[in-house]
């Protein structure tokens, strides 16, 4: 019995604990889509809101049609690697999980508190 254990152990065990590695990262709750890290599309979703208010220089809030907001959405999802398909795709990904949208909105909110007092700081350095 002890030389079967041994046998068993020795040949069946690394195979076995092999297999459940696999199947552990198989089944690991981490995506390959990018956007669906709630810290990283809070990122892009807050470039996307700082590309899309007022432009420097101007003192009156300027009304933009959807199609101009859309546009510079898209140049913004362009220049850091995305599409707006994917973009969509996060969003629906979040609506449907409330515990993460949360988190992105928390985080979006930290981003845009942290540039306001950067352009704050930037105002009261060169009045």
């Amino acid at each position: 019995m002890h030389k079967l254990f041994k046998k068993l152990t020795s040949t069946c065990l690394p195979s076995s604990f092999f297999c459940v590695l696999i199947l552990l990262l198989a089944c690991s709750p981490k995506t390959s889509e990018p956007l669906q890290d709630p810290e990283r599309f809070a990122e892009v979703y807050a470039k996307i809101l700082l590309a899309n208010e007022m432009r420097p220089g101007s003192n009156v809030q300027r009304f933009e049609d959807d199609k101009t907001k859309l546009a510079r959405a898209d140049t913004v999802l362009r220049s850091l690697g995305f599409n707006r398909q994917q973009f969509e795709a996060a969003v629906k990904y979040f609506s449907e999980r409330p515990e993460l949208w949360q988190q992105v909105y928390t985080h979006v909110v930290k981003i845009l508190e942290a540039q306001n007092t950067a352009a704050d700081t930037t105002k009261q350095a060169n009045p």
